[in-house]
């Protein structure tokens, strides 16, 4: 048993984070005195850049440096946390971090320590279905270890956006 009652992940990203910590912030306001939130932010290019950096000078050549957290990265991972703790209303334990490495296999790790996940719908948002989530999303929501909560970042597309029955379908 955990010190905290509710243990919350939100994978924090740009054009979705917004939403993902307003439902995290639903989800332990009733019990935000025994909760923890963690707000999780993975740059994606990190790792593709030095790859690519590294291919470019070639092999016999020494690799550039790691390349270490942005401004924009601790400042987008500052507001997530400000928003939270403002709409939360009552003292939360909040944690932020940057982390690195392939984003889907990180956020599958983190996912062990949490309750729930709250990730955001960051594919095709124009209409309900599979491919409102990306190619990580995808790969989290099947191999997460915890509850996974996802939200659309805006309101949600109508019904009508689903595809009908196939006319063969004995469903119909």
């Amino acid at each position: 048993m955990t010190q905290y009652g509710l243990r919350v992940l939100v994978w924090v990203e740009p054009g979705t984070w917004e939403a993902c910590v307003s439902a995290a912030a639903d989800l332990v306001r009733p019990r935000a005195a025994d909760s923890e939130v963690r707000l999780l932010y993975v740059p994606e290019n990190d790792d593709l850049v030095h790859d690519a950096a590294r291919g470019l000078w070639g092999r016999r050549s020494r690799p550039p440096a790691p390349m270490g957290p942005g401004a924009d990265d601790l400042e987008l991972l500052a507001e997530a946390e400000a928003r939270l703790v403002d709409e939360v209303g009552q003292p939360v334990a909040v944690t932020s971090e940057l982390g690195r490495g392939p984003v889907e296999r990180v956020i599958t790790d983190a996912s062990e320590r949490a309750d729930y996940l709250v990730l955001g719908r960051q594919g095709d948002l124009s209409r309900r279905g599979p491919h409102s989530l990306g190619r990580h999303g995808r790969f989290v929501v099947d191999h997460a270890q915890c509850r996974v909560l996802i939200v659309w970042p805006q309101a949600a597309p109508p019904a009508s956006t689903i595809p009908p029955l196939p006319k063969d379908d004995p469903r119909r």
